[in-house]
């Protein structure tokens, strides 16, 4: 396997924030760039290396999609704050080496959107216009459309010239990368197009992955997406539901064969926050959660994850503050905050989590093995090696209620190991065999001493 390179390859941990959910610099309720800014320490501290953030551009009206509907690319909404804000947020992100990303959404426009209102303008009045070609209209004159909004045509490469210019001008602004929404719903979705935008930003220093709705996709397998073989961003939903209500077999051929298909230029993601779902930080502290949330952070292949993965099937301490509409469900950050120092607390879980990513080798980026184990139902053990081989680790985890005795069977791979999370001594027997005590969804994270 290939060693990693960029930035990306240094494990670093990603927080995916939608703005008006972060913090509330002027009052008004909603949060804002300037917020993120003040809060950049806060995030340091708790083990977070870059931010992923919803589109930063001027959205339609209505709020739709949580804001990833853009009525204009080179615009920031006011809402968020001025340009002038953003670009004292990526400055500072600059300075302190914190790595600042966001949603790339090229497949619909707003309907304010100027270059979707210059197209419909000119295709009512027989006008010629390049952007009439971008999208596809019908006879009765309408717009074909992508999730209720127009949807630009990916075999028409001026589309793509146009949305690579609002690309660089982002970048020339300190986005260090992108993340590509719905890659599937493209409307005529090509190969050359999606070669064009990874090659572009790839040319410019810069990191670009994408939503994978399906990893067998050969535009996702070649489109030239950091990883090589398709560096990819899922969801998860199948996988978490799979996680909590079926058994280990899914876990074991859904994601450790997909092994060869992957790259490691991978980090951990999780999703702070969605106005349309719960802020994961006030969920409970349910087994299954803490299982979730070590399981996506420390198995390469589970790499990112969505709130709604993150929360369900768990329920909030209390409800979140709700922020009239067009927007709702608003992070408590106070709660958050109360959190900080409560060693049983979701917040201090996250950062002796994230705290593991940073420092340990064999648990960010590396070769991966399933190990056997007495009970391979609901049990997925693995061992874990650094790719420069000097690092091991052997973790095993618990899909299922109730305690849970489990022996895995290590050989002579490891004799002396430790806890990575409470230093517990765990030593195997002579017949290369860990006797494990397994709670609740428990789960232990081991690192090899010798």
């Amino acid at each position: 396997m290939a060693k990693p390179s960029g930035w990306w390859s240094t494990h670093p941990t990603l927080l995916s924030l939608a703005v008006p959910l972060a913090w509330d610099s002027n009052g008004d309720g909603l949060g804002d760039f300037e917020g993120i800014r003040q809060h950049l320490d806060y995030l340091i501290d708790m083990g977070i290396s870059g931010l992923l953030l919803r589109q930063v551009t001027r959205f339609d009206d209505d709020f739709q999609w949580a804001g990833l509907v853009a009525q204009d690319w080179f615009e920031v909404d006011p809402l968020y704050g001025t340009m002038d804000d953003f670009d004292r947020l990526a400055e500072d992100c600059r300075k302190r080496d914190f790595k600042l990303l966001v949603m790339a959404v090229p497949e619909y426009m707003g309907w304010h959107h100027p270059d979707y209102v210059a197209a419909r303008q000119a295709h009512e009045a027989g006008r010629e216009d390049p952007r009439v070609s971008w999208f596809q209209w019908e006879d009765d004159g309408t717009v074909a459309t992508t999730w209720n909004h127009p949807g630009p045509d990916f075999a028409n490469p001026t589309y793509m010239e146009a949305y690579l210019e609002h690309i660089g001008f982002w970048m020339d602004r300190g986005i260090a990368g992108w993340d590509v929404d719905s890659i599937a719903s493209w409307r005529n979705l090509n190969l050359e197009a999606v070669r064009m935008l990874t090659d572009y930003v790839k040319a410019r220093g810069g990191f670009i992955t994408s939503e994978n709705m399906a990893l067998e996709h050969d535009i996702i397998r070649h489109g030239g997406f950091n990883g090589g073989t398709g560096f990819r961003r899922t969801q998860l939903y199948n996988e978490t539901k799979a996680i909590l209500e079926h058994d280990a077999d899914y876990i074991r051929h859904g994601l450790v064969t997909r092994q060869a298909l992957i790259d490691y230029d991978m980090f951990p993601y999780q999703q702070l926050g969605d106005p349309r779902q719960k802020p994961f930080p006030l969920i409970n502290k349910l087994p299954s959660w803490r299982l979730q949330v070590a399981f996506n952070a420390v198995l390469p292949d589970q790499v990112w994850a969505s709130a709604n993965d993150m929360t369900y099937p768990t329920k909030p301490i209390k409800p979140p503050p709700i922020v009239e509409a067009p927007r709702s469900g608003k992070i408590d950050w106070a709660e958050i905050d109360r959190q900080e120092g409560d060693p049983d607390s979701p917040y201090e879980f996250f950062r002796r989590v994230f705290s593991l990513r940073a420092k340990e080798k064999a648990l960010a980026i590396g070769e991966i093995e399933e190990l056997p184990t007495d009970c391979r139902n609901r049990v997925f053990a693995a061992l874990r090696t650094s790719h420069d081989g000097g690092e091991t680790a052997v973790t095993v985890f618990h899909f299922g209620e109730g305690a849970k005795r489990v022996r895995a069977f290590l050989g002579d791979r490891a004799k002396t190991l430790i806890n990575y999370l409470n230093g517990e001594t765990v030593t195997a027997n002579g017949n290369g065999e860990l006797d494990l005590q397994l709670g609740n969804y428990g789960f232990k994270l081991l690192k090899v001493l010798n």
